[in-house]
């Protein structure tokens, strides 16, 4: 394995070579690290310079309370147990990455900058790293029906040639993995422990040998199982991802929780949350905090993709399709109170909506086929036994009249939906079969 000199340097720096003897020398943190490497480009000194000779005159003037000369010293003097190690990793397919690398994904560094990883050791097509994709993330003590839930993530990403990114744990992350390779699809694996292990696992076997699987870890091949390293590894899948999806997670508990609940705060990638009924779910929580919850229906994936910005108009799906129905005259302003209608009804001559242009943007379909997905499986509720005039709709969804009108519009256009007139009114066409789950079940 061929490393370039300010790789080993941060080798040196940051990384175990073999399980921590007491009274070694620590290695310095991330955040260590990105302060004497930040220390050392402002004095335009590349971090191998401290190899060269004496390191003690490459840090004149340098004062850490942490990070100390002498820390400094005891750790650029490993070398030997390098060598060591670098020989065994590389027999077994390991490779690492150091942030100023290629192919050291862009992502993590945009997002992250010195909070990204010194270091990543991996496995299999490092291509993968930049690709992106839907992450994949829940208990590893699951239900049955949720490991069936992310089993079919898995297989619908790859079927929509999207990668899954996951944490390779076991439960949830472990059954969208393996649903993604079942299917020939692509995976990103970020471990938090024991790389070597996995990477010599039958389970991902083939996927690393026909180059659809990369793993990746920020700690050392043979790391030990360590709740720190598993809640900061957290961040590396939502930020190598496009969008995330929490299939089930423990409210105040857990790394699943906690690393959506940072990702909210953050604001890497939109996140979206699986429907769950059960009270001890945090599921429900996190869409209170801001998460937005998965339309249960016939869905493009790279619909997750969008920006914050239209997530957040968005609302989370159970809220924008679920509302109770609203006597006439009234609807919910912002803060769920009721307050006198701002639309006409469209048999009302004369009437028109108050929405000024400015609210009243409609969403292109291209970006929202599951939210108009989910817009019909409503609408079909709604309408099968009496038609509803599009003012009597509006009190059901949480959108504005015009982009409802779009909708209704468009159903009609595609022979789901008669339109009636004197008054307008919208009926479910009868027969039409029933509007398809997310991965086209029943």
């Amino acid at each position: 394995m061929d490393i370039s000199a300010q790789t080993q340097t941060v080798l040196l720096l940051t990384a175990h070579f073999s399980r921590p003897l007491k009274g070694e020398a620590r290695p310095l943190s991330t955040a260590e690290w990105g302060r004497l490497e930040a220390w050392l480009k402002g004095r335009e000194s590349p971090p191998e310079s401290l190899l060269n000779g004496n390191p003690a005159r490459s840090l004149t003037g340098w004062i850490d309370r942490t990070v100390t000369l002498e820390r400094v010293q005891c750790l650029l003097s490993r070398a030997g147990t390098l060598g060591l190690a670098m020989e065994k990793w590389q027999r077994a397919g390991l490779w690492v990455l150091a942030r100023s690398d290629v192919g050291y994904p862009d992502r993590l560094k945009k997002l992250l900058s010195l909070d990204s990883p010194p270091l990543l050791f991996g496995c299999g097509s490092r291509n993968l790293l930049n690709k992106g994709g839907i992450a994949v993330v829940g208990s590893r003590d699951a239900a049955g029906e949720d490991l069936a839930f992310a089993s079919r993530l898995g297989w619908s990403a790859a079927s929509q040639g999207l990668s899954i990114v996951s944490g390779g744990a076991r439960g949830v992350d472990e059954a969208a993995m393996l649903g993604a390779l079942e299917r020939e699809g692509t995976v990103v694996g970020v471990v938090a422990d024991g790389l070597l292990r996995a990477a010599t696992s039958a389970k991902y076997r083939q996927g690393l040998m026909g180059n659809n699987l990369v793993l990746v870890s920020s700690v050392y091949p043979e790391a030990g199982f360590d709740v720190g390293n598993a809640m900061s590894r957290n961040k590396y899948i939502y930020c190598l991802s496009d969008a995330a999806i929490v299939v089930s997670s423990t409210r105040d508990r857990g790394g699943t929780w906690t690393g959506a609940v940072e990702n909210l705060n953050r604001r890497w990638v939109p996140l979206w949350v699986k429907a769950d009924l059960n009270g001890s779910s945090g599921n429900g929580e996190l869409v209170r905090r801001g998460a937005h919850g998965l339309p249960d229906g016939e869905l493009e994936l790279r619909s997750l993709f969008a920006s914050a910005e239209f997530a957040s108009s968005a609302h989370s799906m159970p809220e924008l399709f679920d509302r109770p129905p609203i006597s006439c005259g009234t609807a919910r302003n912002s803060s769920g109170d009721a307050s006198p209608s701002p639309v006409a009804s469209d048999n009302t001559p004369g009437g028109h909506s108050h929405t000024t242009p400015s609210t009243a943007k409609v969403v292109e379909p291209a970006e929202t086929e599951g939210l108009y997905s989910l817009f019909l499986r409503r609408l079909e509720a709604l309408t099968t036994n009496d038609p509803a005039t599009a003012d009597q709709l509006l009190r059901h969804f949480d959108i504005v009249k015009a982009q409802l009108s779009h909708w209704l519009t468009r159903a009609v256009d595609e022979g789901i939906v008669m339109k009636l007139r004197k008054p307008v009114r919208y009926q479910w066409q009868t027969g039409r079969p029933r509007q398809r789950s997310i991965f086209g079940g029943d």
